[in-house]
């Protein structure tokens, strides 16, 4: 008999305790009752799954302890109930349904066992993605901790990896993992491959582009970008690229183009007018051997068009004049290996990473094409903090989001390979690659925090590179909006040569201009009224010191009377007059100031009075102008479009202003856009100022013999600025001497001034200090190797490159030292003595040096250095001797 959850014990007839004796005779009817008792069940669980065993105990019994279970790998330890660390008790009595689990003990073979699993998952995911590793810290099957130890420089701790040209080292690299559980550890190498993959485009999307430049002519449009499947690198046909900056690039140059199966080639013709040579430049990039060649460097920039600006003004290139010398380079090669990308041919065309081409074909030239994700947007030189450009350029759906691992990469690898291609102190420095350098500051710089790699860079550029011409320009689009960005906000951010030009240049020079005039500027010691713009050392006032803090540049035409055309230039398809006919004055400067905004001129008339000034009031109303007696302003409508025009007269420089604005200018507006103090304008181009200043000092004493050029508190500016200064010491050809590191070419060359009013009748001399620096001190350079007059002072702070702009893939950008070095050349240019050709880094040698104090804490560095008896002393012993 059965009866569920209850086991029989016996039967009874009357009293439940004493069993029925089935021995006794029956001699009636009987009525035997079963007596139950109730049962449990006990669940042994060996393994925790469904191979149990299910034993059945009487109410107040003890249940059986079972021994013979197994598991592989694992000692059985006891039998637990709830809590894996309290054996059960098997004395307990059983009063309800029990189950029990076996509780196990690894033995080391299982330990090891468990640790196997994950190795092999671990093995099997090993890579997120070619650029990724998946560095994972806790085992995905056992939950064994892992320690990854990394010991190749192109894997990073999180995983990113940098993959390498088979040509650089052995394509594949060891990483160890060490996994650890319960005390036993394993040690797993994994064998990583480290060869770059094959580009493979998969997707395009077309891009809206906008020109931000007055500089150069290129229309608005669009252009096809290509990807790889979920890429971020964007890539762009070459011919596309071409296609899109034409104004930039001059329409008039005639490209040839040949594709072959492996190789694009593309060549055309430029004529140097000064050499009268005509130059075959070839451009070759062969896929399989993924480099990209030049017969001369010439190529990236011949076909440049001209710019807007006429920074070329005056300056004339000679060709076999005297002892012009060239030594030629060789071809310019790039290995895209190296730096981890490649050339390729997808639809018939051939296709490269858009940053490279960029960099090679526009950026060096001065113009970029920048990509924000979102548009392209073509700028000159690099997007200006606070400006419009920069805010347009750097307001994109990608603000605050991580940057991908790709682009991180891709970064990293630009970075590099503009560094060590157009770089040009890395032969001065004895660098072979920048890698080396990249590599030990990779956990930032291979970040995918934008803000970590600006950071990082920053304080790459400044402290570590140390070179003032090298510096951190606008942040990354991935970052946020709101973030500005770094900044220097202290010496202690600088390297030694980068805070010596400040203390012991810029601010040193301050101190003694205060000394001096009682006077403090608080920046280089710019043009103020405390401090003379000249000043004569000897009271003969034969001897003056004419300073010159810049070398800045104005896009300006001259001439000698009025010319309605150049005023014209500045305004798109307008060829009528504009303003009345000007018959005073008899020097015109004519300055093209026009913007993305409006089209913009100003002229100032030299040697005009009062009457003039009065007469042309009344001549511009007779025009049509309509005068603003509250604001100061004239308007007027010509052809269908609004012109705003403000004039004034200066008694002081004896000129007349007038500027002239297509638009209709807001009353409040019209003091932030036009002149109202004439030096502003005249300061703003250096030759104009050395004209109107040096005609000053003449005017003051006609019988000056001596003047010093005071550059001391000049720190560079515009080489055509520069060029143009030269041009009033001397009206001779002057020798300049430069080295390109790129191509390893040298030359010395001749460059005459002309339509400048030259005073080499005069004696010059040239005053400098540290803080003499960039184009001031290849200023020293030209004086010394024309033999122009003393240089007096301190050695020149140096700075002998010029700036290229560079832009970098995830939209962060900076100025470095271009390859294009000034300096002097040695020699004789015989076989026993040959030609040597030595860069101005580290400043001009002066010919008299003035003392510096021997302690800046406590005295003035450049005490004697405006001391007019110092001064005097020098150019006596000089012009004696």
């Amino acid at each position: 008999i059965t009866k569920d959850n209850f086991v029989f014990q016996y039967w009874y007839l009357d009293d439940i305790n004493v069993p029925y004796d089935f021995s006794t005779p029956v001699t009636t009817n009987l009525m035997i009752n079963a007596y139950w008792l109730e049962s449990f069940q006990v669940t042994f669980n060996p393994n925790n799954d469904d191979e149990s065993i299910i034993i059945d105990v009487i109410e107040g019994s003890q249940v059986t302890r079972i021994t013979d279970v197994t598991k592989e790998g694992y000692t059985f330890a006891y039998w637990f109930s709830t809590d894996d660390s309290t054996p059960y008790d098997f004395s307990t009595p059983v009063t309800d349904d029990l189950a029990l689990n076996a509780k196990w003990e690894l033995t080391e073979a299982g330990i090891t066992a468990l640790i196997n699993e994950d190795i092999a998952y671990v093995e099997s995911h090993l890579y997120l993605s070619d650029n990724q590793l998946n560095f994972a810290r806790n085992g995905q099957v056992n939950n064994s901790f892992i320690v990854w130890m990394i010991n190749s420089k192109h894997i990073m701790s999180n995983g990113v990896l940098v993959r390498i040209s088979d040509e650089l080292e052995d394509s594949t690299t060891n990483i160890t993992a060490r996994f650890l559980l319960n005390n036993v550890t394993i040690e797993k190498v994994f064998q990583i491959d480290l060869a770059l993959k094959e580009v493979v485009i998969s997707d395009k999307r077309s891009v809206s582009f906008e020109n931000l430049t007055t500089e150069y002519d290129v229309i608005d449009g669009s252009m096809d970008l290509y990807f790889e499947e979920d890429g971020s690198i964007p890539y762009v046909k070459l011919d596309d690229f071409f296609g899109l900056i034409e104004g930039f690039i001059d329409p008039e140059v005639d490209f040839t183009k040949t594709l072959t199966s492996n190789e694009y080639m593309m060549e055309y013709q430029y004529y140097s007018v000064e050499e009268d040579h005509t130059y075959d430049l070839i451009l070759t990039i062969n896929t399989d051997e993924n480099t990209i060649s030049v017969n001369d460097p010439g190529f990236y920039w011949a076909y440049v068009y001209s710019t807007e600006t006429n920074y070329g003004r005056h300056i004339n290139y000679l060709s076999d004049y005297l002892d012009e010398s060239n030594e030629e380079g060789g071809d310019l090669v790039f290995d895209l290996d190296d730096y981890g990308m490649d050339a390729l041919f997808y639809e018939e065309s051939l296709v490269l990473p858009f940053y490279l081409t960029n960099q090679l074909f526009a950026g060096s030239s001065y113009y970029n094409v920048c990509y924000n994700y979102d548009s392209l947007y073509g700028i000159y030189s690099l997007p200006k903090q606070g400006s419009d450009e920069y805010e347009l350029i750097n307001t994109s759906s990608m603000n605050g989001e991580q940057l991908p691992i790709d682009l991180v990469i891709h970064n990293f690898n630009m970075l590099a390979f503009n560094l060590d291609n157009f770089y040009g102190l890395r032969d001065i420095l004895d660098i072979e690659t920048y890698y080396d350098l990249l590599y030990a500051n990779k956990t930032k710089l291979l970040s995918t925090s934008a803000k970590t790699f600006d950071n990082a860079l920053f304080d790459l550029l400044y402290k570590t590179f140390d070179d003032p011409h090298t510096s951190y320009g606008s942040k990354s689009y991935f970052n946020s909006i709101s973030w500005e960005g770094p900044s220097l906000t202290s010496l202690d951010q600088l390297g030694p040569r980068y805070r010596s030009l400040y203390v012991d240049g810029f601010w040193a020079v301050d101190d003694e201009i205060m000394a001096k005039w009682d006077f403090y500027s608080g920046s280089g010691a710019a043009y103020s009224e405390n401090r003379p713009l000249y000043w004569f050392v000897d009271d003969e006032m034969t001897t003056v010191v004419l300073q010159l803090n810049d070398f800045s540049t104005s896009d300006i035409d001259e001439d000698n009377g009025f010319n309605s055309e150049m005023i014209a230039n500045s305004f798109e398809g307008i060829t009528q007059s504009l303003i009345p006919t000007i018959n005073f004055g008899d020097k015109f400067f004519y300055y093209n100031s026009s913007t993305q905004t409006y089209d913009f001129s100003e002229i100032i008339i030299k040697h005009a009075d009062m009457a003039d000034y009065t007469d042309y009031q009344n001549a511009l109303t007779n025009f049509g102008y309509v005068y603003n007696a509250e604001n100061d302003f004239y308007t007027h409508t010509i052809d269908g479009h609004p012109y705003t025009l403000s004039i004034v007269y200066d008694a002081v420089y004896q000129v007349i202003y007038i500027g002239l604005i297509q638009a209709e200018l807001p009353s409040e507006d019209i003091g932030d856009v036009f002149v109202t103090d004439i030096e502003d304008i005249i300061y703003a181009d250096s030759a104009v100022y050395m004209e109107f200043i040096i005609e000053e000092i003449l005017e003051e004493n006609p019988l000056v013999e001596n003047i010093v050029l005071d550059v001391t508190a000049n720190g560079g500016g515009n080489v055509g600025a520069l060029y143009r200064v030269v041009g009033f010491i001397t009206d001779e050809p002057f020798k300049v001497t430069s080295m390109n590191v790129g191509t390893q070419s040298k030359s010395t060359s001749y460059i005459q001034i002309d339509g400048i009013q030259s005073y080499g009748n005069l004696n010059w001399a040239l005053l400098t200090s540290h803080a003499t620096y960039s184009a001031a001190s290849e200023l020293a350079t030209i004086f010394m190797e024309n033999d122009f007059g003393p240089i007096l002072g301190v050695q020149s702070g140096g700075g002998s490159a010029s700036i290229t702009p560079v832009l970098l893939p995830n939209g962060t950008s900076f100025t470095m030292s271009s390859n294009n070095l000034n300096g002097y050349r040695t020699g004789s240019g015989t076989e026993e003595d040959p030609y040597v050709y030595s860069p101005n880094e580290f400043g001009i040698t002066v010919d008299y040096e003035i003392p510096i104090g021997v302690n800046p804490e406590t005295d003035r560095l450049y005490r004697l250095i405006y001391d007019n008896d110092t001064l005097m002393g020098y150019i006596n012993q000089y012009y004696a001797d």
